[in-house]
């Protein structure tokens, strides 16, 4: 059997580090961050407590890199969305869709909601933490922006621009827990969130 070559051996590496972070995500989002242990995310990797301190220094820069993800996920969806030439509502539509057949199709989508939910209760947070669940706010503001070009063309209904985009984020929030938690939960049709806002 021939050696791994360099470009094998990066597509390991890259395997090895996406199992640790998928065990992780679930051992945080099942026991919180202060109750899960790098041992636990070793057993549900099925690797060694070693072998997980080759790949990340602690479960500290673990949920850093998780929550990392998440925010910049969310993030870069609704700038694109926003950026896309369509009318506001249809803009909430997207929105409302592609998340909530994220939350559906992919359980780590909820998971990932789940501790972004964690982060932002978390005492004595690392102010890398905060650093990075302040880039939640761009997603709120591309929403706002959003909803109050849909209010300037009589599409969205009138009200708090900033309110609404919190409620909005709150409701699919609300949703990505019942799919972790509801046995059978099925995520709604998009509308209903479309109608929260639209005139």
């Amino acid at each position: 059997m021939s050696p791994r070559n360099e470009e094998q051996n990066e597509a390991v590496k890259d395997e090895r580090r996406e199992q640790i972070l998928s065990a992780a995500l679930r051992a945080f989002a099942s026991r919180g961050f202060a109750a899960t242990k790098i041992g636990d995310i070793a057993a549900r990797a099925g690797l060694s407590h070693g072998l997980v301190y080759h790949y990340f220094k602690s479960k500290e820069e673990i949920f850093h890199a998780l929550l990392k993800r998440a925010m910049h996920t969310s993030t870069q969806t609704l700038i694109d969305i926003e950026a896309a030439p369509l009318p506001p509502v249809e803009k909430v539509r997207q929105a409302a869709k592609h998340i909530l057949e994220s939350i559906e199709n992919f359980k780590d989508s909820a998971y990932y909601f789940l501790i972004v939910a964690h982060a932002s209760v978390m005492e004595n947070a690392a102010a890398e933490y905060k650093e990075l669940l302040g880039s939640s706010a761009v997603s709120v503001q591309a929403m706002a922006r959003i909803l109050s070009a849909g209010q300037r063309s009589g599409e969205i209904r009138d009200g708090d621009a900033v309110g609404m985009a919190y409620t909005f984020f709150a409701a699919l929030l609300g949703l990505a827990l019942y799919k972790l938690s509801a046995r059978d939960f099925k995520t709604p049709d998009p509308e209903i969130l479309v109608n929260m806002v639209k005139k």
